[in-house]
């Protein structure tokens, strides 16, 4: 009866992908990074906006488990609750 409110936690959609392919595609309560201002967090409905990102990127999973990833760097780009990360753009072959 009620089970629309056990999920109506807000999330926001995560995907990281690489030159390569995609390496995470799915709905998170967070994400933590660092710019070149210190850490921040990326919450659901957060304001629009695009930084690069530098040594991790943490997830905030919806079953409560932090998933740290480490970065050379990489662009986060946050759009209508959708946070995008690329990764692996500075390998340029000139």
């Amino acid at each position: 009866m009620d089970s629309k409110k056990q999920n109506s936690e807000p999330l926001i959609l995560l995907k990281i992908q690489t030159k390569q392919g995609v390496l995470f595609n799915d709905r998170v309560k967070a994400i933590t990074s660092f710019n070149e201002k210190g850490i921040f967090d990326v919450l659901p409905q957060h304001e629009n906006f695009i930084s690069v990102i530098k040594d991790k990127i943490i997830i905030h999973t919806t079953d409560g488990k932090d998933k740290e990833m480490k970065i050379d760097n990489g662009v986060l780009k946050v759009h209508e609750n959708e946070a995008h990360i690329f990764l692996g753009l500075t390998e340029a072959n000139v």
